[in-house]
Formats: C-alpha cells, structure tokens, sequence
C-alpha cells in the first residue's frame, strides 16, 4: 500500500517537508502546497492510498485514542475525505468528563488556547458559547505534517497522522 504523495510525510526520519502546508485548525481549503500553488480539485479526489480503499482509520499519538478519526467512502477514501475528517473530529467539543480528567496544569493551558482561539475569531461569544474543544488540546501542535505507515491491524487499515508545532502560532491572520 502507497499513501497519495500529497498526504505522505518524510520516510527518512524527522519532520521533513510534506507537499501539503495546512494547520488543522482552519478547514482544509486553506492548505497550500510548498510550491506555493493551489492543491487543485482533481488532487483532492485522488486517492488517499493505492491501492484504494473504502475505510481508512487515522491514528496519532496526539490524539486520544476517543476521538477516532475514521475515514469511509464507498467509493474509495480521497485526499479530500482525510482531510476534511481530520479536521471535523478535532473541532468536536471535549466532554465534561474528559475535562475533568485533565491535570490543572493541562487546563490551564488549554484553556489560554481557548480563549486565544475565542479572541481571534470574528464572533467571540459565539465561539465561546461553543466551548473548549479537541482542536484546543493539541495546543500549539496543529501543523499538517503528513500521513505514514500503512499497516493492516484489527481487521482495519490504519495510517498514522503526524503533527508538528506552529510556532508562529498567534501571529497569523486567518
């Protein structure tokens, strides 16, 4: 199995270049290549791996093994379908259980990304009448950095998201 080159991170260790530029905090659309030139629509409908496949299980050590993040397309599994999945299931609100299962130290900074996420959208009572969400736990972790290891396990094909840090976070106008 070969994952879509447009998803895939660098095979040779580390964080390398992915092809596509993305902070998973905003919808896909606003994904850039590097090359600096729009991924177009044709690419996203590409398949997400060779050979294609209807169900495809995303899994990342950043992402709590609660918060599945399943990809199914009857009529196989595109760029566009792991992208748009990612993003949904991170901008689901957490439960009052699984905050209240947080150190203090975590909520605290969570809750300073919340805010700043509340401060810097145009309708502040509206997003925080949202509440906190799981976007909001990665922290400053958001950073699209590609899919890797295409691996059968229980009766399910899984890859395996890989985040990185933004560190110019707070200082981009989306």
């Amino acid at each position: 199995m070969t994952l879509n080159p447009i998803l895939s991170c660098n095979q040779t260790g580390g964080h390398g270049e992915v092809p596509l530029k993305w902070d998973v905090r905003y919808p896909p659309r606003h994904g850039a290549p590097s090359f600096d030139a729009a991924v177009s629509p044709s690419e996203l409908m590409q398949p997400a791996i060779y050979p294609p496949v209807t169900s495809l299980h995303i899994v990342s050590g950043l992402v709590s093994p609660t918060w599945p993040i399943t990809v199914t397309n009857p009529s196989g599994v595109t760029v566009w379908d792991v992208l748009a999945n990612i993003h949904a299931t991170l901008q689901v609100p957490i439960t009052h259980s699984e905050w209240d299962t947080l150190a203090a130290k975590q909520r605290t900074r969570i809750q300073q990304i919340f805010y700043d996420r509340c401060y810097a959208s145009r309708d502040f009572k509206r997003e925080h009448s949202g509440g906190v969400r799981r976007i909001d736990c990665l922290l400053s972790t958001t950073v699209f950095s590609g899919l890797s290891s295409p691996m059968a396990r229980g009766g399910r094909l899984e890859v395996v998201l890989t985040l990185s840090r933004d560190f110019g976070r707070g200082r981009r106008d989306h």
